[in-house]
C-alpha cells in the first residue's frame, strides 16, 4: 500500500464500505462509526447470522471492555451514557446493578480494563458537572 500513489488509493477507497473504513484508522472511525454501528445493528446483532447465540449491542460493549478497547468504546458511551444512567435492574453472574453503567464499571474491574474504566470516571464526572 505504501508504493502505491494516492490516486489510486484514494480510488479504491471509493469502493470500501464506511463500515469497513472505519475500522483502518482513528482518522476514520471519527467519521465514520456512525455508519459501523448502525452496520452492526442491521447485519449482526440478532438473528441474522445464523447462529444458535444471539450477538447483542451489550455483547459488544463487553467485548470491547474486555479487550479493554478504550478508543472505540469511548465513542459507544458518549453514545449512551444516558440511556445506560437510566436503565435499571441489571442482573449479571447472580448479583443486582442499579444501572447498566455501574454494571459496565464493574466489568471492567473485573476484566482488568483499566483504561476503559477510566473513559466511564471521566465521561460520569463530566456529565454530572453538567447537570449541576
Amino acid at each position: 500500500m505504501n508504493l502505491l500513489p494516492d490516486d489510486i488509493i484514494n480510488y479504491i477507497y471509493d469502493f470500501i464500505s464506511p463500515s469497513v473504513l472505519c475500522n483502518l484508522s482513528s482518522s476514520n472511525y471519527k467519521k465514520y462509526n456512525k455508519e459501523h454501528l448502525e452496520y452492526l445493528k442491521n447485519m449482526v446483532y440478532g438473528y441474522n447470522l445464523k447462529l444458535n447465540k444471539k450477538f447483542t449491542f451489550d455483547t459488544y460493549v463487553r467485548r470491547l471492555i474486555k479487550n479493554d478497547s478504550n478508543y472505540i468504546f469511548e465513542f459507544v458511551l458518549k453514545d449512551n451514557i444516558e440511556k445506560w444512567r437510566k436503565l435499571k435492574k441489571n442482573r449479571y453472574k447472580n448479583l443486582n446493578y442499579k444501572s447498566k453503567l455501574l454494571f459496565y464499571s464493574f466489568y471492567c474491574i473485573e476484566c482488568k480494563s483499566n483504561k476503559c474504566f477510566e473513559k466511564i470516571k471521566n465521561i460520569s464526572n463530566l456529565v454530572n458537572k453538567e447537570i449541576t
